[in-house]
Formats: C-alpha cells, structure tokens, sequence
C-alpha cells in the first residue's frame, strides 16, 4: 500500500520557495568599516493568513536571533554594540516578527536585575563560548581572540515576573569542567546561572538559519504542512541591521554614568538606527499550478525600540541606499521580473515514501584553515539513490574539549554555518567556515533535508590551528593569570606593547616570539593558583 508522506487535502504536496539577497552597507564590493561596521542583517521569513488573522508558521530566523539569543540576553536593549556583542537585548532585532508570533518567555536579566551594569557580574558569569568580550574600535580589526574561553559572560537569571517576545540563547549545552579553573580568583564566577535551562525553552532553533551572505541570492524552501487550508496567504520578510543610521535614524546608546572610566572606550556608539523594515508577497494555495511573486516596496517599517510589533506605514523616514534600510536587501530579477523578495508556489509529485525514503547520510571532509579562525569543507551531494533533496543543515559547534560527547538532539542548538544549495548526484560543493577561534576544539555536522524526512546527522571534530604569529592580540599570560583580559593590568600591557611594536621592529620580533611559547605556559598559569598569584605580582611590579 502506498503510503503518501507528504500533502495538503487530497494528497496534494506544495512547496512555497522565496529568495532575496542581502546588501552591504554601501553596495558591492562589500568591505569591512571599522568606523561604519557591518555584521549582516537580521532576518525572520514567516507566513500568514492573507487578512493578517492567524500567525501560520516561521520559516527562518537567523541565528544570531533563533540561537544565539540577541533578542533576550542580559543587558539593557540600548547599550553600545560591537562584533558579537555579550551584552544588551536586541529587543529591535525582529519585533514584528516577534510580536506577530506571540510567543511569551521570561525575560533573561543580569544580576539582581542590574542590566545596565556590565563590569561588575563574576558571580553569575561563566566562559563564554560564543560571544566576544567587548572590545575597543581599534581592536575590532584584530579580534582573533574571540570568542575565547577566557571571556567570562554573565549569562543571566530568569526574571518570572517580566516577560520577552523573544527566546533566550539556545547554545549553552556544553559547558565543560576545566574552563572554570582558569577563573579561581573569583569565587563564583562559574557560576551558570538559569542558563542550563534556555535551549530547552529556545523553540526555534530547528529554524535558525546563518546570516545570508553578501553579494549571491538566498533561497530558503518550506513544505506546506498537511492539513493547511487552500487559501489566500501572505510571506513577510524582516529585515534589520545594527549601526544603520541616517539623518532620519539615529538614537544614543546608553552608558551608564558610573562605568565610565572603566567602559566608556568598549563598544561603539551608532548602533542604534533605522528599525527593521518589512516586505510582503502575497500568495495562494490549492489552485493546483504554479505561481509567482515579487515585491520592491516595504509594507512598513518597526519600532526602532522593539517595545512593540507595530508595523508603521512608510513615510518616507526610510532610506534606500545599498545595504541601509530598505536597500539592506538588493532588487535582483526573478520570474516576475526585479523584486527584492520572491516568493513561487510549486506543486510537487505526492510520494510512497516506502520506496523513496529519507535521503542518505551526508559525506563530508573537513580541514581547518591556516589562520585557525576558519575551516574549509567539502560536501559530497546526498540524493545518489534518487531521493529528492530540498537542502541541507550545516551547523557547528564550539566543543569544551576535544572528547566532548556529540548529542545528535542538540544538533539545532548548534550555529548554523552556511548554505549548501542542493546539486545533481555525485557533486561536490565546496564552501568555508568562518569566525572560529585559534586552538579550539569543535564539531562541525551536515543533514540533508528531504520530502520525506532528513538523513542522519553526519558529524565530525576538528582542532583550529594557532593564528599566525604575525596577528597579535591578546596577553596570553597576563589573561590567564588575571582572568579577563579586560582587566586594567592586563589592559596597561596592551597599551605597552602597542607602544613597543609600532617604535621598533626588535620589539616585534620579541613579540611574536611571546606568542609563539606563551600559550601552553598560559594554560598551565590558568589551572593553577599559585602560579597564577605569582604572575600577577611580578606584572603588578612592572614599571609603567
């Protein structure tokens, strides 16, 4: 007996596809600005009913939102920005998307609800294995050390009685026991606090997607659930992206009048612009063909505070250069001609997916990259027994050690690392891993997904090289033996160095002789007190 997998009403299977492409501030070639930095947009795609009535389905969220938890994460919303930020909700990420779903979870604050303090939080901070610490603008072209597991985040306590459109960061699973020891000098600063609980309350991770990259067309592809009513619906994309400001849009970051001396020079101010802006294309199910849409023009923009979901009308307050507000996604063509968002509905053949079952595990290699910051695979395309292949889930992970167990049901807590677009048999596609850290450990895996149902996960482990000596960063010793290297000694040595090296090619060379033979003393200083205690006298002896 046939046996029909997939289907609406009768057995009919549709499958809805919608594509736009990302833009850089200022358009093609896209190039970093330390002074205008651009970190990529945030991104949801969801669907519903055409007269608004009912939320259908998310199919997308990026991931710094669907796993990381920009949305929900300890610290005030408004706070200065940086690279991979630890602190500050985000609440203006995706609040259309946030609001329309309605979704309700507890909000995460820092300790003892002090979000705006950000210095003061060793006894509820652990290491932080995504995140970087916050830096300087002149350290974000050399911010190699991030993330590091010398990095103490606070990462919050739920608050039961205050409330979050948004899920708190599902990639805490994986917490190790020797990062803690590097820590010793303060006690209970290994402390987790609510944080083992999030990715259990974390609900779209199975949907979190890498942040589109520039300069190439996105495609996501989404089955229509069985059951779903024939009808009129509509695709909305959301689209936001921090320090995207104009003479229209531009708000201060708060900094807290207290921390001044200490914080004033991390971060960066700007971040807070233009909101999310939203496209809509409208579409149908259950006429039995196939059709196409597109859209050039927002549908409205948010609140540039996310305190709410309303989605206001244009006028004429949102820009449109390349990569900045309504231009953050491109006009490209497609079927129905230029659009920045596309979206076709396709009937597809109903399937006995007693004949053409799952498609089959993902073969892949994987060698990390000189720099220790990436990892190149190669991926080996999975439909060579026929079944059909929509696309296919690459993550990664950061592993506490090289023998972490591998839990295949935490693969969607994972990162998601970049898009395989689906090929004919026997095909390999190749494709780069970025923003790794020197020297760590991690789990890279692949599943392809199919009508009738996704492979088994394919995964493998992998060691980061050393940066090359010539990029220099942090104080090895100094971070390891005072436990953050935001701390003012260790912060008065950068300053020394810095000094050194730009003065004299023999303090260079000095230099990159320190960092190639003080990262195994660094362990060994970080795992022991005594040692520890030592190294800060002698530094804390130095002249200035």
């Amino acid at each position: 007996m046939a046996v029909i997998c997939v289907g609406r009403g009768a057995g009919a299977c549709e499958v809805v596809s919608y594509t736009f492409q990302a833009e850089c501030f200022g358009g093609a070639p896209c190039g970093f600005d330390v002074q205008h930095p651009d970190f990529g947009p945030q991104v949801a795609v969801w669907v519903e009913s055409a007269d608004g009535s009912s939320f259908v389905d998310t199919l997308m969220v990026t991931s710094a939102v669907g796993i990381h938890g920009i949305g929900n994460r300890p610290g005030t919303w408004n706070l200065r920005s940086g690279p991979r930020f630890p602190y500050g909700r985000r609440e203006m990420a995706l609040p259309i998307w946030a609001h329309a779903r309605g979704k309700i979870y507890e909000l995460v604050e820092m300790e003892a609800g002090r979000d705006d303090q950000i210095t003061s939080h060793e006894d509820e901070s652990s290491p932080e294995p995504y995140f970087c610490r916050p830096m300087m603008v002149s350290e974000v072209v050399d911010a190699i050390t991030c993330p590091s597991g010398r990095f103490r985040s606070c990462k919050g306590v739920l608050d039961s009685t205050m409330q979050s459109y948004y899920p708190p960061r599902a990639d805490l699973f994986d917490f190790g026991s020797t990062p803690c020891q590097i820590l010793v000098q303060y006690p209970g600063s290994c402390d987790p606090g609510d944080s083992a609980m999030y990715d259990f309350l974390n609900d779209v991770d199975t949907v979190a997607a890498a942040t589109p990259a520039y300069g190439s067309p996105f495609t996501g592809t989404w089955v229509v659930p069985a059951g779903l009513p024939a009808g009129d619906y509509a695709l909305f994309v959301e689209v936001s992206k921090e320090f995207d400001t104009d003479a229209a849009n531009q708000h201060p970051s708060y900094l807290n009048a207290g921390e001044m001396l200490y914080f004033d020079q991390y971060g960066q101010e700007g971040n807070v612009g233009a909101p999310s802006v939203l496209y809509r294309v409208p579409f149908s199910l259950g006429g039995g063909g196939a059709s196409s849409a597109a859209t050039t023009d927002i549908a409205g923009y948010g609140d540039w505070t996310g305190a709410t979901g309303d989605v206001n009308a244009p006028d004429g307050t949102i820009g449109v250069a390349p990569g900045s507000g309504a231009g953050r996604l491109a006009i490209i063509d497609g079927p129905t001609g230029p659009g920045r968002v596309h979206v076709a509905q396709n009937g597809c053949a109903a399937l006995d997916c007693a004949t053409a079952p799952a498609p089959e595990p993902v073969a892949f290699e994987v060698a990390p990259d000189p720099s220790g910051t990436a990892a190149r695979l190669r991926v080996h395309q999975s439909n060579e027994a026929g079944q059909p292949v929509l696309g296919y889930d690459l993550r990664v992970s950061f592993m506490a050690a090289g023998n972490s167990p591998v839990d295949p049901s935490k693969f969607a807590d994972w990162t998601p690392a970049g898009t395989i677009a689906p090929g004919p048999p026997d095909v390999e596609t190749d494709l780069t891993i970025t923003g790794l850290t020197p020297i760590s450990y991690y789990a890279v895996g692949v599943r392809a997904r199919g009508v009738c149902g996704d492979s088994p996960l394919t995964f493998q482990r992998f060691l980061t090289p050393a940066a090359p000596h010539t990029q220099i960063s942090g104080c090895f010793i100094a971070t390891a033996a005072f436990g953050s290297d935001l701390e003012p000694e260790v912060r008065a040595l950068r300053a020394v160095r810095d000094a050194a090296i730009a003065r004299s090619s023999l303090a260079r060379a000095a230099v990159d002789l320190y960092y190639r033979a003080s990262p195994p003393l660094a362990r060994l200083i970080a795992q022991s007190p005594t040692a520890g205690a030592v190294v800060r006298r002698l530094i804390r002896a130095l002249p200035n």
